[in-house]
This record gives structure tokens, sequence and C-alpha cells, in this order.
């Protein structure tokens, strides 16, 4: 019980020191979907929201459904964005990394993620993003995303 409150308390105060930092650059949310890959394939979609910690770097927790094989998916997924803002380029490359939970076969499993993206401006605000992320939970993904900055 001690040990929860400490995690706790000190989630509470990493994510107040974040805040003005969020201030300082836009939130995006992020509508996705894609193919499920491996075996046996599917398809999942679903919605992020991109958080901003400092210039380069975004928090985006996300969730998913889908299906694959004969099986209903749910995923729940928190990863970093380390965006490469490349000199005079618009398109955006960026790697991400994180810790995903998926929920198929009457069984939830947890996983670590990584993965990689490209964000391409097509309009004030508003972004095309392809992406591909492996977790070791069996459900790795490529999906296209539209994103909007507000």
């Amino acid at each position: 019980m001690r040990n929860t409150r400490l995690l706790c308390m000190t989630a509470l105060c990493a994510l107040g020191l974040m805040l003005p930092l969020h201030a300082q650059n836009q939130t995006t949310v992020n509508f996705f979907g894609g193919a499920i890959l491996g075996t046996p394939s599917g398809f999942a979609g679903g919605v992020g929201l991109g958080l901003p910690v400092t210039s380069n770097v975004i928090f985006e927790p996300s969730f998913a459904v889908g299906h694959t094989g004969h099986v209903n998916v749910f995923t729940l997924d928190g990863v970093f964005d380390y965006n490469f803002h490349l000199r005079d380029a618009k398109p955006v490359p960026y790697v991400l990394g994180g810790v995903g939970l998926a929920q198929y076969a009457s069984t939830t499993h947890g996983s670590p993620l990584i993965g990689a993206g490209v964000r391409f401006p097509v309009a004030n605000g508003w972004q095309i993003r392809p992406e591909i992320r492996w977790g070791t939970h069996g459900l790795s993904r490529f999906t296209i995303g539209l994103t909007k900055s507000f």
C-alpha cells in the first residue's frame, strides 16, 4: 500500500512538472487504422492523444480495437515519440518506444513497443502519419493516421 502511494505521488509530481512544457507546444489527436501483422493477420483502428513533453518528445496514450483471425482485439498503449526535425524538411520522421496492453482470446498480454513513422503535413494543422509498431504480444501493426493539431 505504501509503495503504491509513493508511485502515485511520484507520477503526479512528474505530470505537474511537465504541464508548463505542455503549454508551449501543440497537442494532437490522431485517428488511425490499418493492418495487424502476423499470423493470423487482421485490422485495427483507434485514436491517440499527443501530449508534448519537449520540442522533440511527445507522450502519446492510445487505444485501438480490431479483429484478427476469429478474435476481437483491444489494445491500450503509452509511447514516447522522438521527432527528428530535419533542417528545412516538411516531413518529420520519428521513432517511438513504450509499453502496451493487448486483450484477445480472453487473456491480457503486456509488451514493450518500438516503432517508427513519418508525419507529412497536408494542410494547416493536419498531417498524414504512416507508422509501424512492433510488440512482443504478437500484435504488431502498420497504420495510417490522420492527425489534427490544436
